[in-house]
């Protein structure tokens, strides 16, 4: 009863905080429509996924008396478009998108007894959609140079489960997703350079933090042992993926006529 009631309560509190994404989504699109046709842009962005060891996004060690596994990051990416809308002189602006997102992991194992020597390893890949909505303010350095803070959140829809075997056979993996739609909060800091017949160049650092397990992973070491008929195996627990992850963002935004 006590397990209904939590999963119950975190699901009311992801549909609530999807319902607000939407709703914020919906302003946007409305003031979009409404007031800021003439300040929208459109552009491209496709940024790599960088691993690293911060936010909950470091390896996982997975251990017992048999076998030692290893799952870790590994690079991946995202792609897709942009339309930004602009306000008070272009200090500020409100953007969204459609963007793919791949996480990419790698799984390492090795037998811990003494009587087998054995090593395998895997990799899968993990996708999602996402529909962002950030805020940036702006601060000019220059005539044509700015740098931006930003910060907001987004609407993550994933593909599929994903299953792999190790490259002997003897890991074998699958990851099924905890749920099908998601929420993150999304922020980032970078620098642009504008020209009116040129367009928008940003780079800069983002950060995605889901705000609930993006997926539940299992794992399975077969030591390759036979014995009257009997394979032997070990089954871990299940390992629960975060998600969190920095990148490098890389956009760029057509040029707009000014009138």
């Amino acid at each position: 009863m006590l397990f209904y009631r939590s999963l119950k309560m975190t699901f009311n509190t992801n549909c609530s905080l999807i319902s607000i994404l939407f709703l914020l989504t919906g302003i946007f699109f409305f003031n979009h429509g409404a007031c800021q046709i003439e300040n929208t842009k459109f552009g491209f962005t496709a940024n790599p996924i960088v691993p690293v060891n911060y936010f909950g996004a470091g390896p996982l060690e997975i251990k017992n008396d048999t076998a030692n596994l290893t799952l870790s990051s590994k690079i991946g990416y995202q792609f897709g478009m942009l339309w930004r809308s602009d306000f008070n002189n272009e200090r500020f602006s409100l953007e969204s998108g459609i963007i793919y997102t791949r996480r990419n992991f790698k799984i390492k194992g090795v037998s811990m007894l003494d009587t087998i020597n054995s090593r395998d390893s895997t990799s899968f890949g993990y996708v999602n959609y996402t529909l962002p909505i950030k805020g940036y303010v702006y601060i000019q350095l220059s005539k044509k140079t700015y740098i931006s803070s930003s910060a907001g959140v987004s609407v993550d829809f994933y593909a599929s489960d994903v299953t792999t075997m190790g490259k002997d056979g003897i890991i074998a993996h699958y990851s099924e997703r905890a749920r099908w739609i998601n929420a993150s909060i999304i922020s980032g800091l970078g620098f642009e350079w504008r020209d009116d017949e040129k367009g928008i160049f940003y780079i800069g650092a983002g950060v995605n933090i889901p705000i609930s397990t993006i997926a539940v992973t299992y794992l399975w070491y077969n030591y390759n042992l036979t014995i009257n008929n009997n394979s032997y195996e070990t089954k871990f627990s299940p390992e629960f993926l975060k998600g969190n992850f920095l990148s490098l963002d890389l956009k760029y935004f057509l040029p707009t006529s000014k009138k």
